[in-house]
């Protein structure tokens, strides 16, 4: 029996077909779960630091520079004129009231006067020896200045841009060269009722909280003045802060290990850190660098600092 001859061109489109349509009805599930893979496999992975946030103390504070000194110093005077003839005590010599630490022969050619004795009159610290034995003095002449070194006090000067948040009893920290690593708490005790035109600045006295004989008059001092205090604040570093439209964020991870945008309000601002007083709470990881490269939904993975 004889077929008749179909024509080849016909048969190739039809077998084409018929192959795809069995493809097709044998997996259809597989293929789409194949697809989707092949999507999350090309999804854009950002790599990411973060900060944990926890609760922790954040200090808005100034700086400046000071001197400790004494809280009473006392000059020496000789109580007539003539010329010294005995100085007894140095610098840094401990002295007590009444005690003889000079003379003055007050006599003058062809007269002869008893030497005139130079008490001290306080108990105290020579902190300054003024002229030198054999010098012509005067009751107005300085010889000597003691000092009670047991009573210190910080003297600064503060900027009048400053001036409205101090007040007495304004608590601050005090750092010296000779005890690194430790701070001395003190409070302001008596501010200036008058700005210096020149400096525009006003003289600030403070005392330490806590007696500490290791401190001495003459050292200099680094003061951080403490304007405001929160103990239970979140801070980012600066850095992490986006600002996009007029809107000021930050970048968190959600649970599904993807970038979730949050709208803040920024409080203190310092040292680099910035204080987050909405929109946050402990616990979020907030990202720190790579934060500019991710948008909502974006995914991201964790690198170690």
């Amino acid at each position: 029996m004889k077929h008749p001859n179909l024509p080849v061109q016909g048969l190739i489109p039809m077998l084409t077909l018929l192959s795809v349509l069995l493809l097709a009805s044998c997996s259809p599930e597989n293929g789409d779960d194949a697809l989707t893979g092949a999507d999350q496999e090309d999804e854009l992975t950002i790599s990411v630091t973060v900060r944990e946030l926890e609760p922790q103390l954040i200090r808005n504070y100034i700086d400046v520079n000071a001197e400790i000194q004494p809280v009473t110093s006392v000059d020496v005077f000789a109580d007539t004129a003539g010329e010294l003839t005995r100085l007894t005590v140095s610098k840094g010599d401990r002295v007590s009231r009444t005690d003889v630490i000079g003379e003055v022969d007050p006599s003058r050619a062809g007269q002869r006067f008893a030497p005139s004795p130079i008490r001290a009159p306080i108990s105290g610290t020579v902190v300054m020896v003024a002229p030198r034995v054999g010098s012509q003095i005067s009751p107005q002449t300085p010889v000597a200045r003691i000092a009670t070194t047991d009573e210190l006090e910080i003297t600064t000067h503060i900027s009048d841009r400053h001036l409205g948040r101090l007040r007495s009893g304004t608590r601050a920290l005090v750092k010296l060269d000779a005890f690194p690593g430790e701070e001395f708490p003190a409070r302001i005790t008596r501010l200036s009722p008058v700005v210096d035109p020149q400096s525009r600045t006003a003289e600030t006295i403070l005392r330490f909280d806590r007696t500490d004989r290791r401190i001495r008059p003459g050292m200099f001092a680094r003061l951080q003045i403490i304007l405001e205090e929160r103990p239970d604040s979140l801070a980012v570093p600066q850095t992490a802060i986006v600002r996009r439209d007029g809107r000021t964020m930050v970048y968190i991870i959600d649970e599904d290990s993807r970038a979730a945008r949050r709208e803040v309000e920024l409080g203190i601002q310092i040292d680099g850190q910035a204080e987050l007083r909405s929109g946050v709470q402990p616990g979020d990881r907030v990202i720190t660098r790579g934060q500019n490269l991710v948008e909502a939904g974006t995914r991201v993975r964790i690198l170690e600092d």
